[in-house]
């Protein structure tokens, strides 16, 4: 393999969060195999692989390109799907399908930030799946889009690590660029890990699990797009608490936000967006965003010396019913969110309204 092929396998073997993506598009389409492949004119090759049908592909190891349907999505590029190869109308009699002996298929290409296009996020089974859910392609679609995130990061490190070493005056500099964006990358993947884990731990089911980690990720995504504008240093916490809301802001007014200026760490950003996340979901659900009365205020206070007073109140909804069980929602907005402000919080079901509190430091 040449060496700027093999490199591309050592950075995805490097993004630890990949094998939680392959694990769980696997869990969640029944499928057997999941990959991640880079795909260029002449080369087909494995990065990483979930194989439990023996497949037979490893990472590193290579098919050759024009017999895969990966050769295709590079040349549109867009996504294929095919839940039953003998009753599909294009790709029935198609050689691939025929040479690998599978009936069931899904791929999404993998882009870079810049455009540039990777290779595939692909899965396929010798039994026909059903795929075409909205929360199986958007699931596919965001993790194709964090593979390519994570891959960019990871060749810019590389890249700056090349420059570093070639200006001795600059080594430094090196060290600090180099343990900031591996601790960044480290806090992302370390969320999305346990994002991933609870939601299939907490799931009643696949489609369940499937519909979990796609919103919540998806509320990680949010966050991140925030940070990228403001290059991974801060956040203004209105835009974060603006941005978490707005797929649940259903009308003018349900929202009713004030608070002061603040700057977030990408960490707190994404916690705080996580909390909103799960609190607007279950608002939508079974509290103030259930009826057309309901309103949800949401305020906070900084002090002089940095201190956050956080809290979200909703009035008008039906009353409150306290849940019988603790799940990962409660678990991480009293939980997992606070720690990222080195502070506690609380959620009361009080039948008048859910009410929430952090506190905590900047």
């Amino acid at each position: 393999m040449q060496d700027k092929f093999q490199a591309d396998v050592d950075i995805i073997a490097s993004i630890s969060a990949v094998s939680s993506i392959l694990d769980v598009v696997c869990q969640m389409t029944g499928m057997g195999f999941a990959a991640v492949a880079r795909v260029t004119e002449g080369r087909w090759i494995a990065c990483a692989v979930k194989d439990e049908i023996a497949f037979g592909l490893a990472a590193g190891d290579e098919l050759p390109v024009e017999t895969t349907i990966c050769h295709e999505i590079r040349q549109l590029p867009a996504p294929v799907v095919i839940e039953s190869v003998s009753t599909d109308e294009r790709y029935s009699t198609h050689q691939t399908p025929l040479m690998y002996g599978f009936q069931s298929y899904v791929s999404f290409p993998i882009h870079l930030p810049d455009g540039e296009f990777f290779g595939t996020l692909c899965a396929i089974d010798p039994l026909p799946r059903s795929l075409r859910s909205a929360q199986t392609i958007l699931t596919f679609k965001l993790f194709a889009e964090l593979i390519g995130q994570h891959l960019e990061g990871a060749r810019k490190l590389a890249q700056t690590q090349r420059l570093l070493e070639e200006r001795r005056d600059w080594e430094r500099q090196q060290r600090v660029v180099q343990r900031e964006m591996i601790h960044r990358m480290k806090n992302t993947l370390t969320m999305v890990q346990a994002v991933v884990t609870q939601s299939l731990r907490n799931a009643t089911s696949l489609e369940d699990a499937a519909r979990l980690v796609s919103d919540r990720i998806h509320a990680l995504g949010r966050a991140q797009d925030i940070l990228t504008e403001h290059r991974w240093e801060t956040a203004d916490i209105h835009e974060v608490v603006q941005a978490a809301i707005a797929p649940h802001a259903d009308g003018e007014h349900r929202f009713l936000i004030s608070g002061d200026t603040a700057a977030l760490t990408a960490q707190q950003s994404m916690g705080l967006a996580l909390a909103l996340h799960e609190l607007s979901t279950n608002a939508t659900k079974y509290g103030a965003l259930s009826s057309a009365q309901g309103r949800i205020h949401i305020s906070w206070t900084v002090s002089v010396d940095r201190a956050l007073m956080f809290l979200w109140q909703e009035v008008g909804g039906p009353a409150v019913d306290a849940p019988t069980r603790t799940g990962f929602g409660t678990r991480l907005t009293e939980r997992v969110v606070p720690f990222y402000f080195d502070g506690k919080a609380q959620l009361d079901y009080a039948p008048s309204g859910v009410r929430y509190e952090m506190t905590g430091t900047l």
